[in-house]
């Protein structure tokens, strides 16, 4: 990789959020979360022989088959790489295009959407972490608001471990706007949606819910909470009961947990 240009635009998707947005693509480091990526977002692939040499270079065999590759020096590999050991792949892909909520609101009159809204979320790892687990507990969709964290991030990606390109998900500018359209059942052919708001003064204990309905629950800023005006539209405010001395948990612990009672519960 003799291009300058090339390894300045890679470092450059990797560290500025308005590149990403702007070029419409992100990067992915490393065999097992490349191999995740669907073959059609893939743009480019880099390789180093050495990778190339290894049993790494057997899990991503179809992915160096149907879309080809670049070989680059171990050295060039450290340069582009977001991480501090490279594993000698790396993919440069097109962000997943979603036009609109009614795109990651599944409802075919039996399966009842569980979505996940998030309000200002800023840390990658959490949000990476909650996206990961989501997928474990059956979320069916994902809403954020635009001053969430970048989900294309390279520590959102790694985070996510795949869970990425497998849970819909869309930035709103308005999540109030868009709690309000779920609630009227908008995109769920009339069947109103109940909004939940993670509360640490909520009223509503969090098992005590019934979540194989059509519902929606909201997890907020990490040192915040969520936002009056969010807490303000939703229909029930639930908490999780804590023992000793602990104020609150993380924002994607408490997302996990709510998730898997959901999971719990739909499994009944």
């Amino acid at each position: 990789m003799a291009d300058g240009r090339k390894k300045k635009f890679i470092k450059e998707l990797q560290e500025k959020s308005r590149v990403r947005k702007e070029s419409g693509l992100f990067t992915v480091d490393g065999p097992k979360m490349c191999r995740e990526v669907p073959v059609e977002l893939v743009r480019e692939v880099y390789v180093t022989e050495s990778f190339l040499k290894s049993s790494h270079a057997e899990i991503c065999s179809d992915l160096l088959k149907y879309k080809g590759f670049e070989t680059v020096t171990d050295s060039d590999m450290k340069q582009i790489s977001d991480t501090v050991t490279p594993q000698g792949i790396l993919v440069v892909a097109e962000q997943i295009k979603t036009k609109g909520i009614r795109d990651i609101v599944s409802f075919n009159g039996t399966d009842a959407p569980l979505l996940l809204i998030l309000e200002t979320l800023q840390d990658p790892g959490n949000l990476g972490t909650i996206i990961r687990a989501a997928e474990a507990a059956g979320v069916t969709g994902i809403i954020m608001n635009d001053t969430t964290a970048d989900v294309y991030s390279p520590k959102v990606v790694r985070s996510t471990m795949g869970s990425l390109f497998r849970v819909p998900f869309i930035y709103v500018t308005d999540v109030i706007k868009a709690c309000d359209l779920l609630k009227r059942g908008e995109f769920t052919e009339g069947n109103k949606v109940d909004i939940l708001a993670a509360d640490l003064n909520g009223n509503t204990d969090y098992t005590l819910y019934d979540y194989r309905k059509p519902c929606a629950f909201m997890i907020g800023n990490e040192s915040k909470g969520l936002s009056e005006e969010a807490k303000s539209c939703a229909s029930k405010r639930i908490r999780i009961p804590m023992e000793g001395k602990v104020e609150s948990l993380n924002a994607a612990m408490a997302a996990t947990v709510i998730g898997f009672e959901a999971a719990r519960q739909r499994r009944l």
